[in-house]
């Protein structure tokens, strides 16, 4: 099976939220439902691949011809397993894309956004990413590290 293309956009059931964020990681687009996945949020959503816990939901979907995934709940390193195991994602850490709102990060001069970055990763780090749509600024730094550790761990 051949690698899921980063144009994909994956939908998640609100409960989901930690999942998305690694898939964001991965480079991944993940969108977060903000209410119940219903049949007109099904229709409106088509082209995503929906990402669910609840069996009710997947019946919904099924009917509506939606491409999906029922994932177990409150278990992200199960979660994470299916997912790999069912549609063969590409597991680098890529980093490129905002945590919070999901956009493509930019890359963007340290002296020209300084008032946003803290004062030590500003004298640590020269390369710093913007968030065109939340304003976020991202750097790799110590947290990186942490991150790429704690992937490890949910993939072992």
């Amino acid at each position: 099976m051949k690698l899921p293309s980063r144009d994909l956009v994956f939908y998640l059931e609100s409960s989901l939220r930690g999942l998305a964020k690694w898939l964001r990681f991965l480079g991944y687009k993940a969108e977060i439902a903000q209410n119940r996945i219903d049949l007109k949020t099904i229709l409106e959503n088509r082209e995503k691949f929906f990402l669910i816990t609840s069996e009710e939901t997947a019946r919904v979907l099924e009917k509506a011809g939606a491409e999906f995934l029922l994932l177990p709940r409150d278990n992200l390193k199960a979660q994470i397993k299916r997912l790999v195991n069912k549609l063969n994602l590409d597991l680098e850490l890529k980093l490129d894309i905002c945590t919070i709102c999901g956009v493509e990060l930019i890359s963007v001069s340290k002296e020209e956004y300084k008032e946003k970055i803290p004062p030590k990763a500003y004298e640590l780090y020269d390369e710093f990413n913007l968030c065109p749509s939340c304003g976020r600024i991202y750097w790799e730094g110590d947290h990186v590290q942490r991150i790429k550790e704690k992937w490890k761990n949910l993939i072992s």
